[in-house]
């Protein structure tokens, strides 16, 4: 049982009022350290692997197939899409046109 003027963790009201005015405070700091500390593992992750060949590791250049930007690796001359780009090619009026470009860039 609780004091008179007490909580049932022996603090006044007070203190208790002040101690779960910290306590809120303290997890809304820790949340937002932890989105920060997320969103710079996701910066380095992407510096890390920005432009980089999936297949050998390579540095990769952006070039222009049939008006879409593609990746290219410059070693080994994979050809990478990012999302949507495909799709977007698939659906060109002429998919004939579509692989004798990549046929194109492949010699």
């Amino acid at each position: 049982m609780a004091q008179e003027g007490k909580t049932e963790h022996g603090l006044s009201e007070e203190e208790a009022y002040f101690y779960n005015l910290n306590k809120d405070l303290i997890e809304r700091k820790r949340k937002e350290l932890n989105a920060q500390r997320a969103e710079q593992r996701s910066r380095e992750l992407k510096a890390q692997h920005w432009m980089c060949c999936p297949k050998c590791g390579e540095q990769m250049e952006e070039i222009e197939l049939l008006g879409i930007m593609v990746d290219r690796c410059i070693n080994c001359a994979g050809i990478y899409f990012d999302r949507g780009e495909l799709e977007l090619l698939l659906e060109s009026d002429e998919p004939k046109c579509f692989l004798g470009s990549l046929k194109h860039l492949c010699r």
